[in-house]
């Protein structure tokens, strides 16, 4: 508790006595508020004239409404006399006359409105200067718009004093008694720090044997302690409606699910989570960490127990399935029309079980369908027209079903699908936003896409047997992305005639035959032809698309890449790689371009110009850069080498006001060359280098690193046994001496393709790396000594050598200094104050 108190002692600041200051104490029930509270009270109260700990304001507001609660302020501040006060009048004037002789301590337990603090009247003017008000409310949301000065959120217990506190409670020692070890251990990671939790069942389990002990984890996992359920449970009843919903979809589906794929889906789910999930963070009930969504364990356990309260036994109650054996029971009973939401994954083989398709076609309100490595026997003859989100990875039909009319479904995802037609005839889907059939193998025919008008991601990755797109593609004028790459025969196909059966060819007529053979080939010279001028248009027509954002059509055998390419103009990603243009379009347009793919374009002998990079928007965990990997004929050119690392200078330049954009954006170039750039004034050979920042990390024009590899691999063709192999370069950050073992890594986005792949050469790699992005707590932690390592994971059939290393400290400096033409290299008495000079 000491260490909790000193740092509430230190947002009060004691020693001031010319001002009045309101500090907050928030977080989840039963963390400890009131407990840290109460000692906090009996710390300094001596140090005021007149004090004041109401215990649970809104509860008294329940009871005994506003004039219940000023009558507990004057009450315990100035007297019993004051306690027959009964007028609003009388209370009012008695706070503003009496307290504001006084300095005053007064502690707000249980806030739960903001509407309460305004209704007591008792503002800073209010009280004596010198006072100090702590407002507790499980809710940050409700302090910060009362206008608190600080807010102290209270933590989880470590372990240390989560042990501390569970031995004190269930054993009344220091230490776990012997022989309860594991039991003991087991305990706590179910309390998971949360001190109400750990007060409970140390109680509940002081003084009694192991096999009891045994016996009362068991009966947890089944059904959860009521006590510590019940204080968990407030907070929940005071949702809305759509942030119940949102609770039970995160503790059922979605907790450590990343962020913006969760706002993604419950957005789909009609949910608005953007003011939902903030809601749910004010409350204390969610945070995010590291971009990924994080529930209490006992908050899941609630969650799911809300879930399930009705009956245990009752499946036809259960909104939600997250378990197989739900699933297996939901079939057995019949019991599947309350079902609204399903999430069910397997992660491993012999998990998996098969279910019942006919089950899921009696399922009618489904909004929510996320099925993964599932298998599924029967026929689907029907799927709930109420689904807005499908993601049904390996679908193992060749179509949808008939019946189905989905016209609220917003995203739909069948990756690896068997599916050969979405639908047999027209289907309208007015709100369909993104349509994902990447590696659907199988696919062949598209739906014609005067059905899906506001379609804007159309993603046919590896959909290798798809023979054509239909014209309709072009109503798509929303479209945002979309992916073609593998899709070569849309490009090429047919590349030759059919081959007849022979049966078809034996006629009883010389002159019938030939007419048969001049017809079929006048047939497919008519369709080739057609075909050719629909991808022609298609090509050409790109810049239609106005809303175009990502473009990939890599791996499609394409020998030209058309003119209009380079006019549309809100591009941002283009993926290119894996085919056989021998020059690109000007590119020097395409202002908002931040991602640029040329790996395997081994005809590839000219870079053209590229473009000025502009401020851009650059969504998280995005990779931003060109990547020029494996391009045999473009070689060490040097305006290669100038073009590109001119392109990332000015990238950063141009958007160094966004820098906060890229704590999880990976900014860098693969570029064929040997050398590191000389503008890195600090390089070694070998794969390893200590960087010294200890005299510059805390200087506020300090901003990041640019770090740098030489490196080559080659593979050993004989023992491969997979034909891709991704993520194989790497670069290290750690700690000098790993005092705390904290450190990053950074992978290079280039991918090796053993059938693809050309004989040894050397690539540079660069990476940018923004300095809040390696300190994002602002602690250093040791971080001012680092040791840059770069390795390369030699998997079956892959060999690879690291050559050199070197990095650059960037300052804001560099970057104002630097404008938007090529640099000369510049003297300077200080190093570190250097101008970026781009030389070969």
């Amino acid at each position: 508790m000491n260490p909790h108190i000193e740092k509430v002692v230190n947002l009060l600041l004691l020693d001031s006595v010319d001002d009045v200051r309101v500090v907050g104490i928030c977080g989840m029930g039963g963390i400890g508020k009131t407990t840290l509270a109460t000692a906090l009270y009996g710390q300094i109260s001596h140090q005021f004239d007149a004090r004041c700990f109401i215990d649970d304001l809104s509860k008294i507001y329940r009871h005994d409404g506003q004039v219940g609660a000023q009558k507990q302020i004057l009450h315990q501040t100035l007297g019993k006399e004051h306690f027959q006060i009964c007028n609003l009048f009388d209370t009012d004037d008695s706070i503003r006359r009496r307290l504001r002789r006084l300095r005053a301590l007064i502690i707000l337990d249980n806030v739960d409105k903001v509407e309460q603090l305004d209704k007591l009247a008792l503002n800073r003017e209010c009280l004596g200067v010198g006072s100090r008000i702590i407002i507790i409310s499980r809710d940050e949301h409700i302090l910060n718009e009362y206008g608190v000065d600080e807010v102290y959120k209270v933590p989880l217990l470590n372990e240390t004093n989560s042990l501390q506190l569970f031995c004190q409670k269930a054993f009344k020692l220091d230490h776990i008694m012997s022989g309860y070890d594991k039991l003991a251990l087991d305990t706590l990671s179910y309390a998971n720090g949360l001190p109400l939790a750990i007060k409970v069942l140390g109680s509940f389990l002081f003084g009694r044997d192991i096999s009891e002990w045994r016996s009362a984890l068991a009966r947890l996992k089944e059904s959860p302690n009521k006590d510590i359920m019940d204080v968990l449970r407030l907070s929940f009843d005071g949702l809305e409606n759509l942030e119940k919903e949102i609770f039970l979809d995160i503790a059922c589906f979605f907790e450590r699910y990343d962020k913006e794929c969760l706002t993604n889906i419950l957005n789909c789910c009609g949910f608005h989570p953007d003011i939902g999930l903030r809601i749910l963070i004010d409350k204390s009930l969610i945070s995010f960490y590291h971009g990924g969504c994080v529930m209490h364990s006992l908050l899941v356990e609630l969650g799911r127990k809300i879930v399930q309260e009705n009956s245990t036994k009752d499946l036809k109650k259960w909104s939600r399935l997250w378990f197989p054996e739900h699933f297996d029971n939901v079939m057995l009973e019949n019991m599947e029309k309350n079902v609204q939401a399903i999430v069910l994954a397997y992660h491993s083989p012999r998990q998996i079980k098969k279910f019942a398709a006919e089950t899921l076609s009696n399922m009618n309100h489904i909004r929510l369908l996320i099925l993964e490595n599932t298998y599924f026997s029967g026929s689907l003859n029907y799927l709930s027209n109420e689904l807005r989100y499908v993601e049904w990875n390996r679908y193992p039909f060749t179509y949808l079903p008939k019946s189905f009319q989905p016209n609220q479904l917003v995203e739909l995802h069948l990756s690896y699908s068997s599916i050969k037609q979405l639908w047999k005839g027209k289907k309208y889907l007015p709100n369909l936003r993104i349509m994902d059939l990447m590696h659907s193998r199988n696919l062949i025919k598209l739906p014609d896409f005067g059905e899906v008008p506001n379609l804007e991601m159309l993603n046919l990755a590896g959909c290798v047997n798809l023979i054509s797109i239909p014209n309709s593609i072009f109503v798509l004028t929303s479209l945002k992305y979309l992916n073609l790459s593998g899709c070569s025969k849309v490009f090429n196909y047919p590349k030759h005639l059919k081959k007849l059966d022979s049966s078809e060819t034996v006629l009883h007529s010389q002159s019938k035959t030939s007419s048969l053979i001049l017809t079929t080939i006048g047939l497919h010279s008519l369709y080739q032809n057609a075909h050719k001028g629909l991808v022609s248009r298609l090509l050409s027509s790109l810049p239609s698309f106005f809303f175009l954002r990502e473009l990939d059509i890599s791996f499609c055998g394409l020998s030209q890449i058309p003119d209009a390419i380079g006019c549309i103009r809100w591009l941002g990603r283009l993926v290119l790689s894996g085919n056989n243009f021998v020059t690109l379009p000007s590119l020097r347009e395409l202002s908002k371009l931040v991602y640029l793919d040329l790996q395997y374009c081994k005809q590839l002998n000219f870079l053209p110009e590229l473009p000025l990079p502009h401020s851009s928007t650059v969504g998280q965990n995005c990779v931003v850069g060109l990547y020029i990997f494996n391009c045999p004929e473009l070689g060490e050119r040097g305006h290669c080498s100038r073009m590109t690392l001119s392109w990332l200078i000015q990238f950063l330049h141009a958007n160094q006001e966004s820098f906060a954009c890229f704590l999880e954006t990976d900014i860098g170039i693969v570029i064929p060359g040997s050398e590191i750039p000389r503008w890195l004034n600090n390089q070694s050979l070998g794969n390893s280098m200590s960087i010294n920042l200890s005299s510059i990390v805390h200087d506020k024009d300090f901003i990041g690193l640019v770090a740098c590899v030489v490196f080559s691999v080659k593979l050993d063709y004989p023992n491969i046994t997979t034909n891709e192999l991704e993520n194989n370069i790497c670069i290290s950050l750690d700690e000098d001496h790993t005092r705390t073992g904290y450190g990053f890594n950074f992978s290079c986005p280039v991918i090796c393709y053993a059938d693809l792949f050309t004989p040894e050469s050397d690539h540079t790699w660069l990476l940018y790396l923004p300095w809040d992005r390696l300190n994002p707590d602002k602690t250093f932690r040791g971080f001012d000594h680092i040791t840059m390592t770069t390795f390369i994971d030699e998997r079956e059939g892959l060999h690879g050598e690291v050559k050199k290393c070197g990095y650059r400290c960037i300052f804001k400096q560099d970057q104002q200094q630097f404008n938007s033409t090529m640099m000369h290299h510049r003297n300077s008495s200080s190093q570190k104050r250097k101008f970026l000079a781009i030389e070969d």
